[in-house]
């Protein structure tokens, strides 16, 4: 095997800006050391705290990381035979080490290494403001008090997603490239779409053009293809064939190098029907009201509540408008959702309602009209957003426009 794989990596400067303000944060809190479970759930966006400090993760891949506030970091994936890829994948940690009995026998071997068995230990994965169920199996969960009854295990909370809220240059670079992918990806589309081409027949082409340019599995793909489709994007295409006068709505998150952006366009096969048009303009009004008000320092909820009203005063309803946080996972801080508000106001209380520059997040408009089919059909536009020095800059350079494509 080669001794580095050609995959995206980033910087020793960037591993260890990260590292230094973790351990900062864990001095703060007085914790001795860290256990993240990065575990390939959700589109793997439950690996993004580990693999903010290790970069090991894709394919499903996990990375359980220890790392201790003095010392060196290790990671735990699922196999023997995936360690040496690993350590050719990535340079941030050298310790790498296959999972031995099960992943609480795994992580005691090291923290008894380190000598922290009556540490203070902050581990994630628990319920937390991001996800209120968490991720760690309550099994694994109980046999670490076991092996460690002298610990004491401190829930993290949302101490590493605070600290992923604003992206670094690096990142906002890797992030970039995430985004040129959607924009092929939707290129594709358009040229692949047309009458009688099966539905996963165009899945699949823009599933590959992200591979083939360096992308990265697992990832969100939401996807329908009907005449009169929800307001949101289903799971799956099916193997139908795409007629024309049907309505192609997509949202994607493109993902390279474990950065995720997301970009949604509707598609018609054909002319859409004025009112599917006035929705989309409805969601290409709300999103220049949302980017006139975005900047650092301006309040996170008069904004969203400004892109609101616009969508009120056209007399359309919302299936989902809203922001939130992209980069090692999707829905990272901010987040204002109004298809969610209750769990994100507490959410803004924690973070500020303010944007800062550096912050990244999609920015996605999901409408319908009552008075169309009920409100149970319509259109979907969404782009990923950075917050500059000055406003707010699209990542994205695909056309906002309705795509329709000619038959």
């Amino acid at each position: 095997m080669r001794e580095k794989l050609e995959l995206p990596r980033l910087s020793m400067k960037e591993r260890d800006r990260r590292w230094a303000l973790t351990r900062k944060d864990m001095e703060t809190r007085g914790l001795d050391c860290l256990v993240l479970w990065g575990w390939p759930a959700v589109w793997d966006f439950c690996t993004a705290n580990a693999r903010y400090l290790a970069p090991i993760g894709g394919n499903a891949e996990f990375n359980v990381l220890v790392f201790p506030l003095h010392g060196e970091p290790t990671s735990y994936v699922m196999m023997p035979t995936f360690v040496d890829g690993w350590r050719a994948a990535q340079d941030w940690v050298a310790d790498v080490r296959p999972r031995r009995r099960t992943w609480a026998d795994s992580v005691v071997e090291r923290i008894n290494e380190l000598g922290l068995t009556k540490g203070r230990i902050g581990i994630d994965g628990l319920a937390g403001p991001l996800d209120p169920d968490g991720w760690l199996p309550h099994s694994v969960y109980v046999r670490l008090q076991e092996l460690l009854p002298q610990a004491e295990f401190i829930n993290l909370d949302d101490m590493m997603e605070m600290l992923r809220t604003v992206k670094s240059d690096e990142e906002l670079q890797i992030l970039a490239r995430a985004a040129r992918l959607g924009d092929l990806m939707l290129t594709n589309c358009r040229d692949t779409a047309r009458p009688g081409v099966k539905e996963s027949k165009v899945y699949g082409s823009m599933m590959e053009t992200m591979l083939a340019n360096g992308g990265e599995e697992p990832t969100l793909f939401l996807w329908a293809c009907d005449a009169l489709p929800y307001p949101h994007p289903f799971r799956m295409p099916t193997t139908r064939e795409i007629a024309r006068g049907d309505l192609i709505i997509c949202e994607i998150h493109p993902k390279i190098g474990g950065y995720y952006t997301h970009v949604e366009r509707t598609f018609c096969i054909g002319e859409p029907r004025p009112e599917q048009r006035r929705i989309y303009e409805g969601c290409l009004d709300a999103y220049d009201e949302g980017m006139r008000n975005f900047g650092p320092g301006r309040p996170i909820s008069v904004a969203m509540d400004k892109v609101r009203d616009v969508i009120h005063a056209r007399g359309l309803g919302m299936c989902e408008t809203g922001i939130h946080g992209h980069g090692l996972a999707s829905l990272e801080y901010p987040r204002y959702r109004h298809h969610a508000i209750a769990a994100d106001q507490a959410a803004l209380k924690k973070l500020g309602d303010a944007f800062r520059s550096g912050m990244v997040f999609a920015f996605n408009i999901d409408l319908v009209d009552p008075n169309f089919y009920d409100g149970k059909t319509g259109c979907v536009f969404a782009e990923t957003v950075l917050i500059t020095e000055t406003g707010a800059k699209r990542l994205h350079d695909y056309p906002m426009s309705f795509q329709t494509i000619a038959v």
